[in-house]
């Protein structure tokens, strides 16, 4: 062979053995996803969003605005079907690119908007990267308690959204009332992605905490039968939180709820007071006795990444089915004594999905307000599945932005109608 081919081959080899490794490199930080990767894929998105967006806007606040419906900020189908009263929406608000609350009046109207200043709770910002908020709770005086789940604070704050009181800490999902005082959430260790997180029962005027329920030392290590709903083998310990995707998310508690006195006798395996759990991980919803901490009712599925159980007043739990990775969630009725199966037939140009997130609400019996979380809607459907209302929080002709909670809340709940209140925020 001559020289010449001998060093054509030479560099021919030399080149696949480049490529090669640069393919297997690739792959390899693909799969690791070192500190350098990762930043470069967040900057690297993040450029592609502001983009996409014409500016830079928080991660998940702005999303494709769904395929069905309308455009329309309030489009009320049924005018004469809806219940009278306010639609109280947290959220990102697009023209103040930030995160904050806002109602809107019985036709629609906004009359009244406050941005939450997060940054005064918390002034290193978000140990998980993101101050969006997920539950809020409206007091009748017009304050607000809203949790954040990627933070590092819980927060009741004035008209003004300044905080009157706050707390350090993991508290994520949910903020449900119980009828003895005072108001649920959920706690993580460290973070939401913990795999130790505690229930905690909290006075909503003070912040101060009531009582608490410790999700592994009470409910599931009690017992064998406790472990085995929760998929933890005899032998197997949790871990510490110590960094993002550094421990597997095992449980991922995203809801609870308590049986209220006026629904319990529709339970009869149940007893007011007992807990309505959801573990997004496992699928799980689950039923707890409040004193016993013992797990009276549990179910796998049907729904799959499931948030927002609720108890109804028929004696049936509703359940928000993310069915992730379908394309289309669903509202999903169980009946927990034969375990009878129902799914709220939407019309099909208002079917909805959202990925991650969601909630719902049963006004009357007779409809179910949705928030649509990563659509940037939130839908009021009837028992038969007629959309009467969709509300939209449009970014601009092609996205809409987040919407994380929302509640109906009737004409008389303020004891200062909205209109009035202080430092409304509200931009010409």
């Amino acid at each position: 062979m001559s020289d010449a081919v001998s060093r054509r081959v030479f560099l021919v080899t030399l080149g696949v053995l480049a490529a090669a490794s640069s393919f297997a490199a690739g792959v390899h930080f693909a799969n690791e996803k070192p500190w350098l990767y990762r930043t470069l894929a967040r900057d690297g998105a993040l450029l592609a969003d502001a983009w996409r967006l014409d500016g830079f806007t928080p991660k998940h606040a702005v999303n494709p605005a769904p395929e069905g419906g309308t455009r329309e900020p309030w489009h009320a189908r049924v005018p004469e079907a809806l219940k009278p009263g306010y639609r109280a929406l947290t959220g990102y608000i697009p023209h103040a690119n930030a995160f904050g609350v806002w109602i809107l009046d019985a036709q629609g109207r906004k009359v009244h908007e406050r941005i939450l200043s997060y940054e005064s709770l918390d002034p290193d910002g978000p140990s998980g990267g993101s101050e969006s908020p997920h539950a809020s709770l409206f007091l009748p005086d017009g304050t607000v308690i809203v949790n954040v789940d990627k933070g590092d604070a819980i927060a009741r704050y004035d008209t003004c959204g300044e905080p009157i009181w706050s707390r350090e800490g993991a508290f994520h999902h949910s903020l449900a009332p119980d009828p003895e005082g005072g108001v649920w959430t959920w706690q993580g260790d460290v973070s939401t992605f913990d795999q130790y997180h505690t229930l905690i029962r909290f006075d909503p005027h003070t912040g101060d905490t009531l009582e608490t329920i410790e999700l592994f030392e009470d409910i599931i290590d009690a017992s064998p039968e406790s472990r085995a709903i929760f998929s933890l083998a005899p032998d197997q310990e949790l871990e510490r939180y110590r960094g993002a995707r550094a421990i597997p998310d095992l449980f991922h508690p995203n809801d609870l709820e308590v049986l209220h006195p006026d629904r319990a006798g529709a339970f009869t395996q149940f007893e007011a007071g007992d807990l309505l759990l959801s573990f997004r991980s496992l699928d799980l919803v689950s039923v707890v006795d409040r004193e016993s901490h013992a797990t009276k009712w549990w179910s796998h599925g049907p729904w799959r990444r499931q948030h927002d159980p609720d108890f109804l007043p028929d004696g049936r739990i509703s359940v928000f089915d993310n069915d992730t990775g379908s394309g289309t969630s669903n509202i999903v009725t169980i009946d927990p004594t034969t375990r009878a199966l129902a799914i709220l037939d939407i019309e099909p140009d208002y079917r909805f999905y959202t990925r991650f997130m969601g909630k719902h609400e049963w006004l009357d019996g007779e409809t179910v307000q949705i928030t649509v979380p990563y659509e940037g809607r939130v839908l009021e459907v009837d028992a038969d599945g007629h959309v009467l209302l969709e509300i939209n929080n449009v970014y601009d002709e092609e996205h809409n932005a987040l919407v994380s909670d929302a509640a109906y809340l009737a004409p008389d709940f303020f004891t200062t109608p909205p209109e009035r209140f202080a430092c409304d925020g509200l931009s010409s």
